[in-house]
């Protein structure tokens, strides 16, 4: 997923759907879910497709394949364009039809470049820096004195600007907009880059906000998204904090630094994967399962967002291989462009304007290792009954939450959700993720719990099935 977390509140918990066990034990990070498949004697295709995924899944091999043999998944590079011939590959095999993909306006692409740093005073010591993508390099090595930055408010940060000037530049504290900069979210970032490039930084450090080394990454093509023109690095946790120590000692830290990442001199396409399994007698109309493909560069993207990947690939699988037949068309879309700021959704919901009414609904999957512990009803009291029916076979795997939507999120669910389609991102159990995985170099494999993984893989076969037959059509409107 994106930069920012997903804003949810539980305010309720479903039981009175729930098949004989009346509520979920607490369930420690990594554990092994002690919930199990449905019953044997269980008959109905939602306990059929459990049990499928169960016994047959390919997710957790997938996934392997995915972030091992194929890697990190930058859009724009070769290596998701690589994941994309071989998740239609796949969905082909499985029995897919129409798979294609849909190509969309990215901007230039970007390559990571050799990047170094290191302290030339005090203890001298090499510093582990990450370039932020879409920033430009520094043609070079470069030096200097570090000058940290940190301002309450928009006017202490352009205030300050003018006497740091030409400096490298270490980010501290943010400013936080006011009531009226709230309202203009892009206003405010706009005025923030414009004046960092007023600067002339050779160098803008930003701490990770992670411990243990890990560093972090964001950027993108997109004007609203740019990190400005100066050439920009995340910098770990605790060397960010050696420098601004030495800076509060008046140690004046100057450090070496080499960033080599380049942009290209033309925009180039990115491209989302699109694969259906027909319906029957509803057939115009849409259920829409999703992840993105794409992912960051400095891990494998294997749980952001290689586990929602492949698990809504399972749940084309699951069906095909039992030759169920939904009423309406199941969908899988595997975007690209939603690290550099929900692209890839955003291309698919404006180039589908007739579709929208006919989607039932959209599920995205977007949230790390974690398994699925229930779904947000998204400011609609009439989405609340839809999804208790829809949760009911999978309440006893531990997904029971209801949740109470609170506000934006930057998960691919957000174009559909503004375009008054239904449209749920998942609720799921936060492992390591904003902690560790999250943008981060462990994003690996290492880190997925596969027992986890195969939950949200039954969790969005169940969820997609029952509402690929429910009688009624969900509630759409505008946000």
């Amino acid at each position: 997923m994106t930069r920012f977390a997903l804003a949810l509140a539980v305010s309720a918990t479903l039981f009175a759907q729930a098949p004989a066990v009346a509520t979920a034990p607490a369930k420690a990070p990594g554990a092994a879910i002690p919930w199990g498949t449905p019953d044997q004697p269980f008959t109905s295709d939602a306990a059929r497709l459990l049990r499928e995924v169960a016994e047959h899944q390919e997710a957790v091999a997938n996934l392997e394949e995915l972030s091992d043999s194929i890697g990190p998944r930058l859009t724009s590079s070769d290596r998701l364009r690589r994941a994309q011939a071989w998740a239609m590959a796949r969905l082909k095999g499985w029995g897919a039809v129409n798979v294609h993909e849909e190509a969309y306006a990215f901007g230039p692409s970007w390559t990571r470049g050799e990047e170094h740093a290191r302290l030339l005073n005090a203890n001298g010591q090499r510093l582990l820096v990450a370039q932020a993508a879409w920033t430009p390099g520094t043609a070079g090595k470069v030096e200097g004195e570090v000058v940290l930055l940190e301002a309450a408010s928009l006017a202490d940060f352009q205030a300050a600007i003018p006497a740091l000037k030409g400096r490298i530049l270490l980010l501290g504290a943010w400013p936080k907009p006011d009531e009226a900069q709230k309202k203009d979210r892009l206003g405010f970032r706009k005025a923030i880059r414009e004046a960092m490039d007023q600067g002339h930084f050779p160098v803008v450090l930003m701490p990770s906000g992670k411990k243990n080394d890990l560093l972090n990454m964001t950027g993108s093509p997109n004007p609203g998204w740019s990190a400005g023109n100066s050439p920009r690095a995340f910098l770990a946790e605790e060397h960010a904090s050696l420098l601004k120590r030495l800076i509060r000692r008046q140690q004046h830290p100057r450090i070496e630094v080499e960033l080599g990442g380049a942009l290209s001199a033309q925009p180039v396409q990115a491209y989302n994967v699109v694969a259906d399994l027909p319906g029957t007698d509803k057939a115009d109309e849409l259920v829409i399962v999703g992840g993105h493909l794409d992912s960051w560069d400095l891990g494998t993207g294997a749980t952001d967002n290689g586990t929602g990947s492949v698990a809504c690939m399972e749940v084309l699988r699951a069906l095909a291989a039992l030759k169920l037949k939904p009423r309406r068309t199941l969908r899988v879309v595997l975007f690209s462009g939603e690290e550099e700021g929900l692209m890839g959704s955003d291309a698919y919901v404006k180039a589908h304007p007739e579709e929208l009414a006919k989607i039932q609904a959209v599920f995205i999957d977007d949230m790390g290792t974690g398994r699925i512990t229930g779904w947000p009803d998204m400011g609609k009291e009439a989405h609340r009954a839809f999804l208790a029916k829809a949760m009911a076979p999978v309440n006893n795997l531990g997904c029971v939450t209801l949740g109470t939507f609170t506000g934006a999120a930057d998960t691919d669910h957000w174009a559909f959700h503004k375009a008054g389609v239904p449209a749920f991102p998942a609720i799921q159990d936060e492992v390591d993720y904003m902690t560790a995985t999250h943008h981060s170099q462990v994003d690996t494999f290492d880190h997925v719990v596969p027992e986890d993984l195969i939950q949200t893989c039954q969790v969005m076969t169940a969820m997609a099935w029952d509402t690929l037959n429910c009688p009624d059509r969900l509630v759409h409107g505008e946000q």
